[in-house]
């Protein structure tokens, strides 16, 4: 088969910067369409592609955000992002742009995770607890958005958070937790009211998201103050398609760093994905659609793995233990998965909070209406 227009554009471009190129071909990485070079060197280089989108404004914020992040990650951190080499900006023949990375070893954990050893299994989970610790000791400022595209290496400028597709970007930058936390009620009571659906049934979401608020107000007052006011970089993106894993467990790259985010301890601290059997991961109220790697007996000795690796910063750790019933209905609020009445938050709000709170005053929505 012969290559891509996109294929050939892109090689000649790396001609033309100096790359010689000996071989090429398409690879399925996390979200961006990606094409690996091999060099006549022995080296490898990755090539990402802007993806499209029929929002081309957020499409290259997000894009130049990411590329922004990953040169500072890659002079200024140890955390296994890809190593970025060169930007090639958009043309006739690549009107999207690209950027350039070092190649990486290992595969998808979706393409490994059932061949690798119960050892294997156990030095991943670590793996995932060194990136996870040093993602959390990054410096970065102390304010709840994403990284800006005119970030520069000697200083990080938040900008509003861009979330995943464009209709969950942010208008502002959030100074507190309270405040993102108001952000995204505002986030799920919009998506509710843009569903079509009955009436009846919105008002009946509407009610389900408003209890879920109100048990997040008081069990915010419960939390260690350090957790909720400590703010740190987090991948907002992270599944099983855009980590790269080796055959001893090891962690070689993480990608799609375009999903990313300046986020309160208690909520970026976490077990790693793929061991998750929680809010919208809870068999019980999960989507039909929802598959899982591991098994549940196996996900919770791999999850004390975790919590013993991480003992080692007091802060992480305090914010993994206390944070789960609020990170569990952050999840909810971005999830998408065929629940357009809120049915199946609503069960897990009531497993895991309780009765349901009758009070007029913790139900006041009036800092939450739709805007």
């Amino acid at each position: 088969m012969s290559p891509s227009t996109t294929e050939q554009t892109l090689l000649v471009r790396l001609v033309q910067q100096g790359f010689q190129i000996k071989s090429s071909r398409q690879r399925r990485l996390g979200a961006h369409p990606v094409f690996e070079f091999s060099l006549t060197g022995g080296q490898t280089v990755l090539v990402w592609s802007r993806p499209s989108s029929s929002d081309s404004d957020w499409s290259r914020q997000v894009f130049e955000s990411e590329i922004c992040l990953l040169r500072w990650l890659s002079l200024r951190s140890l955390v296994p992002a890809p190593r970025l080499l060169h930007v090639l900006q958009s043309d006739t023949g690549n009107p999207w742009g690209a950027f350039v990375t070092e190649g990486m070893t290992g595969e998808p954990i979706k393409d490994v995770y059932s061949s690798l050893s119960s050892w294997a299994k156990e030095e991943l989970v670590r793996s995932y607890a060194d990136f996870a610790l040093k993602m959390f000791d990054l410096d970065v400022p102390q304010t709840i958005g994403s990284i800006s595209p005119r970030s520069s290496l000697d200083e990080l400028v938040v900008i509003p958070k861009s979330g995943n597709t464009s209709h969950t970007r942010a208008s502002v930058v959030f100074s507190t937790l309270q405040k993102y936390l108001e952000y995204l009620t505002i986030l799920k009571r919009r998506r509710v009211f843009t569903l079509d659906t009955e009436e009846q049934d919105r008002f009946r979401a509407q009610a389900s998201i408003s209890q879920l608020i109100a048990h997040l107000r008081r069990r915010l007052l419960q939390l260690d103050e350090r957790c909720l006011r400590h703010v740190v970089l987090a991948h907002d993106g992270l599944g099983d398609m855009n980590f790269m894993v080796d055959s001893t467990g090891k962690i070689t790259g993480v990608l799609d760093w375009w999903m990313h985010s300046t986020l309160p301890a208690i909520i970026a601290a976490d077990y790693p994905p793929w061991l998750r059997y929680d809010g919208i991961n809870d068999p019980r109220f999960a989507a039909p659609s929802k598959s899982w790697l591991e098994t549940p007996e196996e996900s919770m000795r791999l999850r004390v793995i975790y919590q013993e690796a991480v003992k080692v910063n007091n802060l992480y750790y305090t914010a993994l233990m206390q944070g789960t019933q609020l990170r569990e209905a952050v999840g909810w609020v971005f999830d998408i998965e065929d629940d357009s009445c809120c049915a199946r938050m609503k069960q897990w709000t009531l497993s895991a909070f309780g009765p349901p709170i009758t009070s007029l005053s913790a139900l006041d929505d009036s800092r939450c209406i739709i805007a």
